[in-house]
């Protein structure tokens, strides 16, 4: 089963605080899955909680039973024209453009998130990718939902697509306070457990390539010293070389592999990294004048 079917089997089974709740559930749901062809009304699904749901609310709000065909498991329901325009556009103001009249409370605004969703919605598993998304046929449709969305202090964006409008969002925080809105609560620490894991992936990424480039830093310094100590080796000058160069000389040709810090602890007497980096240097342009 993937992300979107679990959070919609999940919502699908929570009760609404209030009457109106039912009915702006059920707006929503009918506006993002039903399909409009001359004399004739489709709500169709591809998913049995959806279908369950959408009878459950309609018996609620309407007095009234109403039943899916199952085809290869696309469920369909098909309600009698004139039923549908006298009584379900009214009542649930299918085609009125002010949405407040269906979600002027707070919990109605989250029972119609929530039928958006199960009606178009989808969203990411959080552990490849954030994105959440409502499919709508219809613009009027999708601007409402996005003025819902805003009221209920969520930003989301729209897009044309393939003949679809998308509302879509990315951010895995908005998503996830949409979610928890609908009343996904697994989902949301879904998303949070993939959020932090995410972060501590980043984090290790981000130490090993600092240690790597500072690994490939010290390799390139050393053999560039290297280079430089057996220019000198190969000339008459070496010799002449003050005590205190020969021994860092010696020391970084035996121990190529070493930091400063720990070539200073071989020196009699010991001396710290600057003093180390200082004789080394000193060697470099030394073989720079050869």
């Amino acid at each position: 089963m993937s992300f979107t079917q679990d959070i919609k089997e999940q919502i699908s089974r929570i009760e609404n605080q209030c009457n109106f709740c039912d009915v702006a559930e059920l707006s929503a749901l009918l506006k993002f899955s039903t399909g409009y062809q001359p004399g004739e009304v489709s709500v169709i699904t591809e998913n049995e909680d959806v279908a369950n749901r959408f009878c459950y609310l309609f018996e609620k709000v309407f007095s009234k039973k109403i039943y899916f065909t199952n085809k290869n498991g696309v469920y369909k329901y098909q309600p009698d024209i004139d039923f549908f325009i006298s009584q379900i556009s009214v009542r649930l103001m299918l085609f009125d453009g002010n949405i407040d009249e269906v979600t002027g409370l707070d919990c109605c605004k989250r029972a119609y998130i929530r039928g958006a969703f199960l009606g178009g919605g989808s969203v990411s598993d959080p552990t490849l990718r954030y994105h959440l998304e409502f499919d709508i046929k219809h613009e009027g449709y999708a601007e409402q939902l996005l003025r819902v969305l805003e009221k209920s202090g969520f930003r989301a964006k729209k897009t044309y697509r393939k003949g679809r409008y998308i509302v879509y969002i990315k951010d895995y925080e908005t998503i996830a306070d949409v979610l928890g809105t609908t009343g996904a609560v697994n989902a949301v620490m879904e998303i949070y457990n993939a959020s932090i894991q995410k972060d501590i992936r980043n984090t290790v990424n981000r130490r090993a390539n600092c240690e790597f480039a500072n690994i490939d830093k010290v390799a390139k310094t050393a053999a560039q010293q290297l280079s430089a100590i057996r220019k000198i080796q190969n000339s008459m000058t070496f010799e002449d070389l003050p005590e205190t160069l020969k021994e860092i000389a010696i020391l970084r040709i035996n121990n190529p592999e070493c930091s400063l810090k720990e070539l200073g602890e071989m020196t009699n007497p010991p001396i710290g990294k600057s003093g180390v980096n200082h004789r080394l240097k000193r060697l470099i342009e030394i073989a720079d004048k050869i």
